[in-house]
């Protein structure tokens, strides 16, 4: 995802003096320091989020208990486009204060776990989109119009083409645009239509076509390549994720007919 860095810090006992040029989105994991920003003084804590501009600095005081956290950083044009995206007016701005805002938080951890993992693009999007869409939603100092109900037939459209295509690499744009709807707009709507967000309708329904394969004794690895996972593991994880057991266990205790869940 271009335009986009993540950077992780653990047991960092370093004052930080930070200038940068890019937004940055720092989410707290472990932390009890104070930070001067925009010459005010304020108190992080843990499990709290902090925004900054580009052109900004940032001081943290001395920190008493070492700091476990992490930021994403959005180039300007970046963040831009998905500003615009949102039909928000003028430059975007940020609340200053820190804050605890766990929707947001959750979506930065989300988000953060599928670039380290390396997970699907649709999936790596589609985190993007969410974390951003939080972010905006409830930080920016401009207000974010509200977005109208899209009709059903653009999302079953949709929903068709990553059916026929469940295990090629879809990205969120590109099925975004066969809806006719911004990515967050689709996002929302899709997840609203068929209960899931649109990278796990995916990994569903892939791991619903491994079931028949299973059963018919083929083997892990070639099941996991002909769904679209891109290995092993990863089929691995996501079945017994969904299934609640191992696709191995699956595959020895349902010998013909697959048994209801």
């Amino acid at each position: 995802m271009p335009g986009i860095e993540l950077m992780t810090a653990r047991g960092s006992s370093h004052a930080w003096r930070v200038y940068h040029e890019q937004y940055a989105v720092c989410t707290v994991d472990k932390a009890t320091a104070d930070i001067r920003y925009r010459r005010n003084l304020r108190r992080i804590v843990s499990h709290s989020t902090l925004l900054f501009e580009p052109g900004e600095t940032h001081l943290t005081q001395p920190v008493t208990v070492p700091q476990d956290f992490q930021v994403l950083f959005f180039t300007p044009e970046t963040m831009q486009r998905y500003s615009d995206e949102m039909e928000i007016l003028g430059k975007l701005h940020f609340k200053p204060d820190p804050n605890t805002d766990e929707q947001l938080l959750l979506s930065c951890k989300r988000l953060h776990t599928a670039i380290l993992e390396g997970a699907a693009e649709i999936e790596q999007q589609s985190r993007l989109a969410e974390c951003i869409g939080a972010l905006l939603n409830s930080h920016s100092e401009q207000q974010v119009p509200l977005l109208t109900a899209a009709n059903r037939q653009p999302l079953l459209r949709a929903r068709d083409f990553l059916v026929d295509r469940y295990a090629h690499t879809v990205s969120l744009d590109e099925i975004a645009a066969i809806a006719g709807l911004s990515r967050f707009h689709f996002l929302k709507a899709f997840t609203a239509q068929f209960g899931l967000p649109p990278h796990s309708y995916q990994i569903h329904l892939r791991i619903e076509r491994s079931l028949p394969l299973l059963r018919q004794g083929v083997g892990l690895s070639h099941v996991a390549e002909a769904i679209g996972f891109n290995d092993q593991s990863h089929f691995i994880r996501h079945f017994k994720r969904i299934m609640r057991v191992t696709p191995g266990h699956y595959k020895g205790r349902v010998p013909v007919s697959r048994r209801s869940r």
